[in-house]
């Protein structure tokens, strides 16, 4: 307890403890736990509280400060949240964080937080449904709604992970109902709470709701099924968006709609354009929103008046996997770059040329999407240059394809660029000096067991991890947060390779 108390405890906290009526500090059956019961209250003011082990709540929890000062904290380590229907929680600015190794649940029963952190890489499941008034952030792990309760951002609630610009990726997300309802109004983009789904009102003044389902891979929940969709599914996310009146809006307005990798459910959009769609009738039947659009980046928008439908994204159509006709591709190795040149004697009407890297031949991934229509034409050739691709390995698989704006596509041979040495194992670890998380990207030329040892000054094993490391880059965490001030060593090994880099907290 006190390793945590010394990081986030401010000099000369004020506790106040008030226990009254039924309230107890402690659980009988849970010595470090914290238990209030029916007619108790538990004021903390102006405070930080840890407690390891569960809090539950079943009079008057209060977490009010004093006007001016929110530095109100609640750390519930390796313990679940409970507030029971009985018990009121009075959240004022607080912040409630949840650590620790092993799964929590959070169960509010309706309650609102005001700020809630889970730090906990084992997961999080909300136990009933409940409210955060301002910031949700996801430090580590998921956190999981299930199909029975919802997780409501209040109107000015946002989502915040370790994705880019602080969204969630897909080790860190809401898998389940997130919901959120906002007013908005003129001519400017309304983020709806990070969730990936954004509004452009195009001037009108709109109360609309979202219900943002996804990663739970349940059909008419998460996912949606239906002939009309190329492979019959679409993506393990469905909006489900509704204004306040129940009224379309009279002009159309522009939804642009994000996904992660981790709710592709099997769909190659690197292969095929996204199609976007909405149902009027819970999922029955769907219906073409928009024209298909390339959505490598897991992004799409439409323009529509369906303001209370559920909407979806699936593929445009299959690829047809046809051989490249007319078409001379070929790739060679200049230092550690692989140069790929193309050209053909017919010219598409439309699409793009897209290049293609595989280390395996397994799975692909595109490097250059280049627009047909700025192509150059025979005898002269197109290039593109993978740069530094030497590091993934000392051969690599490359193909071209050329994709047509109806989702067809058209595959080249696979080529094979070889290079006259393999990839030096390497490492980077960040932020130097040490803050609560350490980040490490290596750089591997084979796929296989690494460990990873952080020693102290006296030469003491602090951290040890064995990690299963892919051919080219892979990146991995460690929590530092224990750590105290000091000179460190970092240790990687991978069979007969190693590296390490010093590190140091202020």
């Amino acid at each position: 307890m006190n390793r945590y108390l010394k990081r986030f405890e401010p000099p000369k906290v004020a506790l106040a403890l008030l226990l009254v009526c039924g309230a107890t500090a402690l659980h009988t059956s849970q010595a470090q736990g914290l238990y209030n019961g029916a007619g108790g209250l538990v004021a903390l003011t102006d405070s930080v509280r840890y407690v390891r082990g569960d809090v539950e709540n079943a009079g008057e929890f209060d977490l009010t400060s004093a006007a001016g000062n929110y530095s109100n904290r609640l750390f519930i380590d390796e313990g679940n949240l409970l507030n029971t229907a009985a018990g009121t929680w009075v959240a004022s600015k607080s912040t409630v964080v949840l650590m620790g190794m092993t799964p929590h649940v959070l169960s509010m029963n309706g309650a609102t937080l005001y700020n809630l952190r889970l730090d906990n890489p084992a997961g999080t499941t909300l136990g009933s449904d409940a409210t955060v008034a301002n910031g949700l952030r996801l430090a580590t792990g998921n956190l999981l709604t299930t199909a029975a309760y919802s997780l409501r951002l209040a109107s000015g609630g946002t989502l915040m992970g370790p994705g880019p610009a602080g969204t969630e990726d897909d080790s860190h997300y809401v898998r389940g109902s997130l919901t959120q309802q906002q007013a908005v109004r003129g001519t400017e983009p309304v983020n709806f709470g990070n969730m990936g789904f954004v509004l452009n009102p195009n001037g009108q003044a709109l109360t609309l709701a979202v219900d943002r389902r996804t990663g739970l891979n349940q059909l008419n929940y998460s996912y949606a099924q239906s002939p009309a969709f190329a492979g019959k599914q679409g993506i393990d996310r469905i909006w489900r968006v509704s204004t306040a009146d129940e009224r379309n809006p009279t002009k159309a307005v522009k939804l642009s709609l994000s996904w992660l990798a981790d709710n592709d459910h099997g769909l190659d959009f690197g292969g095929a354009l996204a199609q976007v769609w909405y149902s009027i009738d819970r999922g029955q039947t769907w219906v073409k929103a928009g024209e298909p659009q390339p959505a490598l980046a897991r992004t799409v928008a439409v323009a529509t008046t369906e303001l209370n439908a559920w909407y979806t994204v699936s593929l445009n159509s299959l690829p047809a996997v046809a051989p490249l006709a007319q078409t001379l591709f070929s790739g060679t190795a200049r230092s550690a770059d692989a140069v790929l040149t193309w050209s053909t004697t017919t010219k598409p009407s439309n699409g793009w040329y897209v290049i293609e890297r595989s280390t395996d031949q397994q799975k692909w991934q595109e490097i250059s999407r280049q627009v047909v229509a700025s192509q150059r034409w025979s005898p002269a050739a197109s290039t593109a240059i993978d740069k530094d691709a030497s590091q993934l390995g000392a051969t690599l698989f490359y193909r071209l394809r050329q994709l047509d704006t109806e989702g067809k596509s058209q595959l080249s041979k696979v080529l094979a660029v070889r290079f006259a040495s393999s990839m030096v194992f390497k490492l980077e670890a960040y932020p130097v000096p040490l803050q609560e998380y350490l980040t490490l990207d290596l750089m591997s030329s084979g796929t296989g067991p690494v460990q990873l040892d952080l020693y102290d000054i006296a030469g003491r094993v602090l951290i040890h991890r064995e990690e299963t490391a892919e051919a080219g880059a892979s990146r991995f965490q460690l929590d530092v947060r224990a750590l105290a001030s000091g000179v460190y060593t970092l240790q990687a090994r991978q069979g007969d390779q190693r590296v390490t880099r010093l590190l140091k907290r202020d």
